[in-house]
């Protein structure tokens, strides 16, 4: 005997259990698996059926939009229902056009009309969710390499994912988490009073992909309390809670000393705090941590073991 599965969706009232509505969304042979390949849905197959069960909720969902027109904005008559527009959602892993109702005003010397788009209605077509994956392979990796990563996940090409979205909604999310790192924490975001503050300071080149220079120099800061870190096995230990901020220093190091300061007072730091700060011995990293002094008790700067043992190491080296 033959059988294959059927996917189906049922559209049920909550208070009678009635099935309004009952949709086949795809169906599939059940066959012997010639090899693993046959075993399950492939990735693409697993995508398409998302897609498909995707679509078929929007279609529910976007009935139920209110677009918050109850008479007409421009004279105050009612509204009739106009037809539809359609608009583009950018899910996770996948793309759909959602159909929306317009309106237009019932009085025949206003020709108010609506054209609704998923944009207007929420601001954006580009799910949370999927912003931020673009978000984190922005980060992580170029954004040619991040829309490549992108596709692999998806199985195949989507404009939504082109470097160039990548590159925006990455830099969009930058400039605001610039401002918030600007802004002097309250009360709120502060840890409790410290009594001893640890600084780590390093800097490096981050490439870029740019005609005149090849990589630009930035500065990044740990700050955490000793007692956030702990021991993981016998040889290794890992700091629990931490803030980290990074900043390029095209700008004085202005920008920098303000992240620094601000991570500093959200780790707790205070007038009687003890801070100890670790850095390369580099004049930029002192400079940096210099700007904490005012704001504690006491400032101690330590070059870290790595540059000591370096130092140690080329002195040894050197004849006598």
């Amino acid at each position: 005997m033959e059988y294959e599965l059927r996917v189906i969706v049922e559209k049920v009232a909550v208070s009678s259990q009635e099935v309004v509505k009952r949709e086949t969304i795809t169906t599939y042979e059940i066959t012997a698996p010639a090899s693993i390949l046959d075993l399950g849905l492939r990735h693409a197959e697993q995508i398409a059926l998302l897609e498909k069960m995707q679509n078929v909720l929007l279609e529910e969902q976007a009935v139920l939009i209110d677009l918050g027109y109850e008479c007409c904005p421009n004279c105050g008559q009612k509204i009739k229902k106009n037809g539809y527009t359609h608009s583009q959602l950018h899910a996770v892993f996948s793309d759909h056009q959602v159909r929306l109702q317009k309106h237009r005003c019932s009085h025949p010397d206003c020709r108010w009309q609506s054209f609704p788009t998923i944009p207007s209605v929420f601001g954006t077509n580009i799910h949370p969710d999927l912003a931020k994956l673009q978000c984190e392979q922005g980060a992580l990796y170029s954004y040619r390499e991040a829309e490549s990563n992108l596709e692999k996940v998806n199985g195949h090409h989507r404009g939504a994912n082109n470097h160039t979205q990548v590159k925006r909604l990455t830099n969009k999310v930058g400039a605001h988490l610039a401002e918030e790192n600007r802004r002097l924490p309250s009360a709120e975001e502060c840890a409790a009073p410290a009594q001893d503050v640890i600084i780590q300071v390093d800097g490096g080149h981050i490439p870029i992909q740019e005609q005149d220079k090849r990589s630009f120099e930035a500065l990044s800061a740990i700050v955490y309390r000793p007692e956030s870190v702990q021991d993981v096995d016998q040889y290794h230990r890992k700091i629990m809670e931490k803030t980290c901020v990074v900043s390029a220093l095209d700008d004085d190091l202005q920008t920098i000393k303000t992240y620094l300061l601000h991570a500093a007072l959200k780790q707790g730091m205070t007038q009687d705090s003890k801070v100890t700060a670790l850095a390369d011995g580099a004049n930029n990293c002192w400079s940096v941590l210099s700007v904490v002094a005012p704001h504690c008790q006491t400032l101690e700067c330590i070059l870290d073991w790595f540059h000591i043992l370096k130092c140690c190491s080329n002195e040894a080296m050197e004849p006598l």
